[in-house]
């Protein structure tokens, strides 16, 4: 057996008196399944969290506030390594990395800084560079 992360948000609706009695109900599951839906994320591969660098109540909070993200994927690496290509003219990235540098780039990353192309060409060129 792998281990598989996960976000599972339930979202809907309470009939209810104020918040503290609505939030009684949805935690206690008295929710009509008809006026709720789910949303699950799973990882798509074994041991890699959803978000390595927030902690749950830091995605609860976000959720909660309906806060806004850029996400940055891998394929935003071959995106950059095929521009970078085109002007080297032939291959000069290993694939087969762009995932851990993805991981290593949001795990190093300065929340005030924040994540641009630059810092994609950066982590391309550092980690994914062929030999």
């Amino acid at each position: 057996m792998q281990k598989f992360y996960f976000v599972r948000y339930e979202f809907g609706f309470v009939l209810a008196e104020n918040p503290q009695s609505a939030s009684d109900a949805a935690a206690n599951g008295r929710v009509n399944p008809d006026d709720s839906k789910v949303l699950m994320v799973v990882s798509q591969k074994a041991d890699t969290q959803l978000f390595p660098n927030l902690s749950e109540k830091e995605v609860m909070t976000r959720i909660v506030y309906l806060q806004l993200a850029i996400i940055w994927t891998v394929a935003h690496f071959e995106t950059r390594a095929q521009k970078k290509e085109k002007e080297a003219i032939g291959s000069i990235y290993d694939r087969k990395t762009f995932e851990g540098a993805l991981v290593k780039m949001i795990e190093n990353h300065h929340r005030e800084e924040g994540i641009s192309w630059a810092t994609v060409d950066y982590y391309l060129d550092q980690y994914c560079k062929k030999d």
